[in-house]
């Protein structure tokens, strides 16, 4: 399989995985789009880029720790802010990140995707 179709395969579980959490069980309350707290920079990859700048270069857990960031803001971003006040959104992104882990050619396309998040984040 291409890096394209690895790529591919990874756009497609992420989408599965968002218009999963897009329709929420019958009697739950659905997402808002509440605008953003004041104080809270409007821009979604200011803050990915800050985050992930935050993140020490020693950590072994580096590349994983800018994937799931990058995870959270695009769940966060297609599904609404207010998942971070559910306790269940961590377990989410777990779920969402051992699936790809699981499958090697995803793995490999979100490895070469932590790599950019990473590189991006060091030249600024």
């Amino acid at each position: 399989m291409s890096a394209i179709d690895a790529s591919q395969r990874l756009a497609l579980l992420l989408r599965s995985q968002v218009s999963a959490f897009q329709a929420p069980p019958r009697g739950q309350r659905a997402r808002t789009d509440a605008p953003a707290a004041p104080g809270q920079p409007p821009d979604l990859a200011a803050v990915v880029a800050q985050r992930i700048q935050a993140l020490s270069r020693d950590d072994p857990n580096r590349r994983r720790k800018a994937l799931r960031i990058f995870l959270e803001s695009l769940l966060l971003e297609h599904l609404g802010s207010d998942l971070l006040r559910d306790s269940a959104f961590a377990d989410m992104v777990d779920a969402v990140q051992g699936q790809m882990e699981a499958d090697r050619e995803i793995a490999a396309a979100a490895s070469s995707l932590s790599d950019l998040l990473l590189a991006e984040s060091d030249r600024r």
